[in-house]
């Protein structure tokens, strides 16, 4: 049992970043406007939380600092994609680019930091005590001392699934994105639509940049999200931008994740191949779902009008 809620525990862990910045790129995806710098908003935003938590000693205005930052650089894209005209998928690339070196020079010019920024008596983000209930089989093990924002993530996700399936915005952004003309002749307007996607998306990373420096241990360096930015991306597309298959779509890679981990300790000759699972299992999931796509096509079985936004319409 113990064995089972410690996994489980670490499960909800490995979620917790993937899944708020995925539910974030998948409203940015609905409206065919793929915000492919989820990695780089992750970045960028875990080390504005930092920061500001250092600075303020208050670790929720550094989630607000994080929340900001995110969707201030998830803006710079949009500007980019929507003002200047560039291709979103080139211009998300060079902005990962961006953010790394941002970052790089924040660290070295403006906190007189070199590789890693570490500063002392930050507060973390609080971890919720479950009281009585952590004595609960498994359950209690694995949500008892889980940081705060693991139920914000899982109340965002939530709110998510009613924002796309039951409100106007929601309906907007499935209009946009599913046929733009249709849309511009109801009287949308595509490119707000698709602006205020890019910037939300890039607040939800946000949120999962701050769990990345504010949750476990106050530490951040440009190595710090390890490409999960890519894989909430990966969750998106494999998930089909809706977000029940997103989130299932995360708690699989969340899964390889955790796997990985409790592997990394086994003394496995094959310590690489072991470090790469979370990434190789994201491939072999869009590739599955690229063959789907191909078998649909061949024997002509009708699916839904969702199109993943990196795959131009034709």
């Amino acid at each position: 049992m113990n064995a089972a809620g410690d996994f489980l525990s670490l499960v909800l862990s490995s979620l917790a970043p993937v899944l708020i910045t995925a539910v974030g790129g998948m409203f940015a995806e609905r409206a065919r406007a793929a915000n492919i710098a989820l990695d780089g908003c992750m970045l960028l935003a875990s080390l504005a939380a930092l920061a500001v938590g250092a600075t303020s000693g208050n670790p929720w205005v550094a989630l607000l600092a994080a929340i900001f930052a995110g969707a201030m650089f998830a803006g710079v894209l949009a500007f980019a994609a929507f003002v200047l005209n560039c291709d979103i998928i080139i211009a998300g690339i060079a902005a990962n680019i961006l953010a790394t070196g941002l970052a790089l020079l924040v660290l070295q010019h403006g906190l007189h930091a070199t590789g890693t920024y570490a500063p002392s008596g930050v507060r973390l983000i609080p971890r919720v005590s479950l009281g009585p209930l952590q004595e609960f089989p498994v359950l209690g093990r694995a949500f008892s001392n889980q940081s705060a924002l693991l139920y914000v993530v899982l109340a965002a996700t939530v709110a998510a699934f009613a924002v796309m399936n039951a409100t106007r915005f929601g309906a907007h952004i499935k209009a946009v994105g599913e046929s733009e003309d249709a849309a511009l002749a109801v009287g949308i307007k595509p490119v707000l639509i698709r602006t205020i996607a890019v910037v939300l998306s890039g607040a939800f990373a946000g949120v999962g940049g701050a769990y990345l420096s504010m949750s476990s241990v106050a530490t951040f360096n440009s190595q710090l999200t390890g490409g999960l930015g890519f894989i909430a991306f990966a969750a998106v597309i494999f998930g089909r931008a809706t977000p029940v298959g997103t989130a299932l779509a995360s708690l699989l890679f969340a899964v390889a994740t955790s796997v990985s981990i409790y592997l990394q300790g086994s003394g496995l000759e094959i310590q690489q191949l072991v470090h790469a699972l979370p990434y190789l299992v994201a491939v072999i999931a869009l590739a599955i779902q690229a063959m789907g796509r191909v078998r649909r096509r061949r024997f002509d079985v009708s699916e839904t009008n969702y199109v993943p936004a990196i795959i131009p319409r034709g």
